[in-house]
């Protein structure tokens, strides 16, 4: 009798547990599938980016730092551009002459289509230089940047912080140096 019992006792037990495994869309227990950009909706996207914490968490543009890393990935500077929108290994590097134009390229296959992508460029003693937001194409793999106007930009220590939403993702540190220094 005490063995059926404890058999009731812990199926009762299990039963929560198993109902808030269930996926309501698929009618099992199943995981709901992964999706790609292809099938993301574009009410997913991040409209705006910001360069401080959006307060509550109302706004689609409030991302936690975990799901704005999944959205940019493989960020990468360097010299010249490929036409696939990376660059190449031989192409990277960190050291510029000024006048030279500076990429970064992104992977952002995870982002959802029209999602807002920031680059800040900061120079010497972190003196904001520029903005530049580029909205993520429809099935697009790779996203860049470039800064071709860097004839007047001092020598020195610079850095590009990559944002979206409200969470800053990666900082690319670089240097203006002379032109004997600089990469290709």
């Amino acid at each position: 009798m005490k063995s059926n019992q404890l058999a009731v006792l812990l199926l009762a037990s299990l039963l929560p547990l198993a109902a808030c495994n269930k996926n309501p869309d698929a009618g099992d227990n199943t995981a709901a599938a992964p999706t790609d950009q292809a099938s993301q909706s574009t009410s997913d996207a991040v409209t705006a980016t910001t360069e401080h914490e959006i307060a509550g968490t109302s706004s689609p543009n409030d991302l936690s730092p975990a799901k704005a890393q999944t959205m940019i990935d493989d960020v990468t500077i360097g010299h010249k551009l490929e036409a696939d929108g990376t660059i190449a290994q031989a192409n990277q590097g960190d050291d510029f002459a000024p006048g030279d134009p500076i990429y970064l390229a992104m992977k952002v296959a995870d982002a959802p289509a029209t999602s807002k992508v920031k680059v800040a460029w900061y120079g010497p003693g972190d003196a904001k230089i520029d903005d530049q937001e580029k909205a993520v194409p429809q099935g697009a793999k790779y996203l860049s940047f470039e800064k071709s106007n860097t004839r007047t930009w001092a020598k020195g220590d610079y850095h590009a912080e990559i944002w979206v939403g409200d969470e800053k993702v990666d900082t690319q540190r670089f240097n203006i140096t002379d032109k004997s220094k600089a990469g290709k």
